[in-house]
């Protein structure tokens, strides 16, 4: 069995970054996990020898194999030039969606996306957008050996992108490598696009994305 990397959540109480750590600690990885209100992860930790608890972003990254910033875009553009030069070859993802404030549209120009900002400003790590696409929801379905969504990877270091792929079928979910970073781009618009039909149709509770593939019925043909 391959050992896990040890991983960091910055922004470990928020939305997605809560339910994130829950389901890392329940399929067996160390999390070192970092968010300003540290009051569920005080709790937390007492009961939870997998986790430490760092009171500043840049120990829990340097802490840790791979870094998750759960956090929104601007937050996420502030910590990278905070740790721009700490974090080395590390594995950063990125999973914010750059939303306006209408929630239709992303924030960043049509010839870049919050992860290729990051990548800019952090050149040696090995940044990679993942689990963007997935909805808080998706995270309170129960896990099963059939996962019920799909995520997206994109990354210009295919090791990097294989590690995340690794963790994210082990937390319950399918991920599809889609290529470079450049390819991020369609991915926060694919969030915004999901949100959009969501707010549209009243849709609730869990929503996600899913690749299907349908074998033609050869009986069919005449």
């Amino acid at each position: 069995m391959l050992q896990h990397p040890t991983i960091a959540i910055i922004g470990a109480e928020g939305t997605m970054g809560s339910r994130l750590l829950r389901r890392l600690l329940d399929n067996g990885y160390h999390v070192h996990a970092y968010d300003q209100r540290r009051i569920s992860l005080d709790i937390l930790r007492s009961g939870e020898p997998n986790l430490t608890v760092h009171t500043s972003p840049v120990d829990a990254a340097l802490a840790a194999d791979v870094v998750i910033l759960a956090i929104p875009y601007a937050a996420e553009q502030a910590l990278a030039e905070q740790v721009r030069d700490s974090l080395g070859d590390r594995i950063v993802v990125s999973l914010t969606n750059p939303l306006t404030p209408t929630l239709d549209d992303v924030l960043t120009p049509h010839d870049e996306s919050a992860a290729e900002h990051l990548a800019a400003v952090m050149p040696h790590a090995r940044v990679v957008k993942a689990l963007n696409s997935l909805s808080a929801g998706a995270f309170d379905t129960p896990q099963s050996t059939r996962p019920v969504f799909d995520t997206f990877v994109a990354s210009d270091h295919l090791d990097a992108a294989k590690i995340v792929e690794r963790i994210i079928a082990d937390i319950g979910f399918r991920p599809w490598y889609v290529g470079g970073l450049i390819l991020s781009r369609t991915l926060e618009r694919m969030s915004a696009l999901l949100i959009g039909v969501a707010m549209r149709y009243q849709l609730q509770g869990a929503l996600g994305w899913r690749v299907e593939q349908v074998q033609p019925d050869d009986s069919a043909d005449v």
